[in-house]
């Protein structure tokens, strides 16, 4: 079905739905990336690299393509070069402006049409062979992405269509950073003698969303990484996403808490991993430990992890096996970070989050 250049894009209401790589995790804000976070999407090649050789393997003349959560377009500006017949670009955000102007630019305007508004809400002329994503924040478990993957699937791809990306698997390992592990949990004391551990003992249970490029070096790394759940784009449900993980500490060192990443999939032999410190789109995310825990060479990490489809609440179990048989247990829930949530006293704070230590 062709569809004139002219003709009107589809604006559709719906909530904001934020449509690239997490730069920041406000849940209320209107406009949380600006046209500098844009640019710094596509100029990192770490992702921009896999997600372009994947369009080149799959994108032929002819072909048709979604992509959703458009952004600036970047995407459906490659697919039109790689010679898609037809390209349909869906964004929420006002940024989709900039995605217009730049397929005119490119030549491309009369193969784009543009969809304002929530791919929910959508309907498409005809089903596509490619869909291109990347509704991620600084995990894969954000927002509504897997509710939007799990609806385009449905109705936007042709049977025997692809995704991109394919999956993610999502990693977990024990860290040694004191300072991202002060950053996380505050300050222990305000101007002149103000004690804050009420405010310290709920954020010791808050995830922390870590943003610099540099923070995972392998020297932070004191644990082998593992893997605790993956996410198959063909088959995911927006459903909560639980999983463990044994993790074996190399070294000595002091654990402050686990380092979340996910490595992706992008489809075929084409993938990256946001635990890189030359990404500068996703981050890691943060998971502190009540307190900073000494740890061997050869001690066991167990952990537990789960997380609603959305991101929030966050749960996190890890016990601490050392070579001597000494133990120690933390369960840990950011639903204990939430303001709503009482805490009587620091002694029912720690209480609260169900830290327990044994020795044998």
């Amino acid at each position: 079905m062709d569809i004139p250049a002219d003709a009107p894009e589809f604006s559709a209401p719906g909530p904001l739905l934020v449509a690239c790589p997490c730069l920041a995790e406000d849940r209320t804000s209107p406009a949380m990336y600006d046209l500098h976070d844009y640019a710094r999407m596509i100029a990192d090649e770490a992702r921009m690299g896999p997600y372009v050789q994947a369009l080149q393997a799959v994108v032929t003349p002819g072909s048709v393509v979604a992509d959703v959560g458009s952004g600036t377009g970047i995407f459906a500006l490659v697919a039109c070069r790689l010679g898609a017949r037809r390209v349909y670009a869906i964004e929420t955000g006002d940024v989709i402006q900039v995605g217009r102007e730049l397929a005119r630019e490119n030549g491309v305007a009369d193969r784009i049409v543009f969809f304002h508004g929530d791919s929910r809400e959508v309907e498409l002329p005809e089903r596509a062979d490619v869909i291109v994503s990347d509704l991620r924040g600084v995990l894969p478990l954000y927002r509504e992405h897997l509710a939007i993957v799990a609806d385009f699937r449905t109705r936007f791809l042709k049977p025997g269509g692809v995704l991109i990306p394919a999956r993610d698997r999502l990693m977990v390992a024990v860290v040694e950073r004191p300072d991202l592990y002060e950053w996380a949990v505050g300050p222990a004391h305000g101007p002149i003698g103000v004690t804050l551990e009420s405010m310290r003992a709920r954020l010791r249970n808050a995830t922390f969303a870590d943003r610099e490029c540099d923070r995972l070096r392998p020297e932070c790394v004191v644990t082998t990484a593992a893997a605790w759940a993956t996410l198959d784009y063909a088959t995911v449900q927006p459903l909560p996403i639980a999983g463990c993980a044994e993790l074996r500490v190399q070294r000595q060192a002091i654990g402050h808490g686990l380092a979340l990443w996910f490595e992706a999939d992008v489809t075929g032999e084409c993938g990256f991993s946001s635990a890189s410190a030359q990404l500068n789109c996703y981050g890691r995310l943060f998971l502190p430990w009540p307190r900073p825990l000494a740890l061997s060479k050869g001690d066991q990490v167990d952990v537990d992890l789960w997380a609603q489809a959305d991101g929030e609440p966050w749960g996190w179990n890890s016990t601490v096996t050392a070579v001597d048989g000494a133990r120690a247990a933390f369960k840990q829930s950011s639903f204990l970070s939430m303001p709503s949530k009482p805490v009587a006293s620091v002694r029912d704070a720690r209480s609260a989050t169900l830290s327990q230590e044994t020795g044998s």
